[in-house]
């Protein structure tokens, strides 16, 4: 008897070591996620975002305009709004105060093993490569979404023209 509970404990312990292992990995350190940020150009990329963010307002306001000429004081109103968005972007998205929230993200998220393969992925040539190519990719994803948002803001619209006529017919 006691060969068999002894069997059982060791067959338990193996079979639930890889789920123990997994939840006490090892915690990694902010110098190595912050040089998976470095070898990733986070920061640069953040900053080339920043540009695509303004253009993205400007066009979102065009489209809203639908063409329609408007006057030069309302030209400033729209002007000075759109650069309060950006003054609140970069104010509020600057690289130095995400940097602290990714890198607690990325702790609480990731081991130091993850972390390593990273790093040995964004040294590689093909991680530079991918690191290189991802700006091009963000634009042409950015331009992508920018030519589906006049079809579904005009869906927005209706629904929410609709969710308005369906309260006012409960009113009455």
């Amino acid at each position: 008897m006691k060969i068999f509970l002894t069997s059982l404990s060791i067959s338990l312990f193996l079979v639930n070591t890889p789920l123990f292992a997994e939840t006490v990995a090892t915690k990694p350190s902010d110098a190595s996620i912050k040089k998976v940020f470095e070898l990733t150009k986070t920061s640069e990329m953040l900053k080339s975002l920043e540009g695509q963010m303004e253009m993205l307002t400007k066009n979102m306001m065009q489209q809203a305009l639908k063409g329609e000429t408007i006057s030069p004081e309302e030209q400033k109103i729209l002007d000075n709004f759109r650069e309060k968005v950006a003054v609140l972007n970069k104010e509020n998205m600057s690289w130095e105060k995400l940097e602290p929230l990714f890198v607690e993200i990325y702790a609480k998220t990731l081991s130091q093993d993850d972390i390593t393969g990273m790093i040995n992925f964004y040294q590689s040539p093909a991680g530079q490569s991918f690191v290189n190519k991802m700006p091009l990719i963000m634009q042409e994803s950015m331009g992508t979404v920018q030519k589906l948002m006049p079809t579904m803001l005009e869906k927005l619209r209706l629904a929410n023209q609709e969710m308005l006529d369906e309260l006012k017919a409960i009113k009455k």
